[in-house]
């Protein structure tokens, strides 16, 4: 009976879309950028995730979480996304709840995403964040952002540290690093304050950046290289766009619009 209502509630409605998406577009992925992983745990093979837990990646590209869910099929992943993806109007917001987006906002300290996100893990449901907060194309992981840790920390889900190396080329292969979970409350007790949440990030974003050194340390050198010129362009066309709003706005500010 416990089966028959555990497949009951696989199937709910609201996954139908997720679901569709995940399994129409997983021969795509395999077809245009056939990804090779490389498995840094004590398996040697993808992680069984079961019950509650959070997965944290590098974010270079929009492609990540996309690579992400599918990589990790077995689980549905409640991906951590800004409010502004797809846009602001009805459909895009029903759009994203089918695709198991947590609408964050980053323009400040977003209490209700963050509530939502314990909820999820409380529920035994599995997370995808981006503790980068946002595409970074500097050529080193930037400081991981405190909301994950406290997540864990308060939850007791284990996180499961991955590193991609997202130069999505057409007919490349996608290369990632999977690594063993960190399990905090081993690591932490008590209470979670400021100086455990930071020891939590330390240690996720030193994790995520030792699964860069070993991929790296297997891929051919042009790869790398690749992607180094990708981020260098990307990072100019950021500065260009910065001075133009910048030019925009001192004009506005000129003919007295703000």
């Amino acid at each position: 009976m416990q089966r028959l209502t555990s497949f009951f509630k696989a199937i709910h409605p609201k996954y139908w879309v997720y679901d569709f998406v995940k399994f129409t577009w997983i021969p795509a992925l395999y077809l245009m950028h056939r990804p090779k992983i490389l498995y840094c745990n004590r398996e040697g093979k993808m992680p069984k995730i079961s019950g509650r837990a959070v997965i944290v990646s590098n974010h270079t590209w929009w492609m990540d979480p996309i690579t992400l869910i599918l990589t990790f099929w077995r689980r549905r992943l409640y991906t951590l996304a800004a409010v502004e993806v797809l846009g602001p109007g009805k459909f895009a917001r029903w759009v994203r709840n089918r695709l198991l987006f947590v609408d964050v906002d980053r323009r400040k300290l977003d209490i209700k995403s963050f509530n939502n996100c314990i909820d999820l893990l409380r529920q035994d449901k599995c997370l995808l964040v981006f503790p980068e907060g946002r595409f970074v194309f500097e050529d080193e992981l930037q400081p991981f952002k405190g909301g994950t840790a406290l997540m864990a920390l308060q939850t007791g889900a284990p996180i499961y540290p991955v590193y991609i190396h997202g130069y999505y080329k057409l007919f490349r292969p996608i290369r990632m690093a999977v690594g063993d979970p960190i399990d905090v409350l081993s690591l932490i007790s008590g209470t979670p304050d400021s100086e455990k949440i930071q020891q939590i990030n330390d240690l996720m974003r030193d994790r995520v950046n030792a699964l860069r050194k070993e991929l790296e340390a297997q891929m051919d050198p042009k790869e790398i290289e690749e992607l180094k010129a990708f981020k260098a362009q990307k990072r100019v066309a950021l500065a260009k766009n910065a001075a133009e709003r910048e030019r925009a706005w001192r004009e506005a500010q000129e003919k007295g619009r703000v």
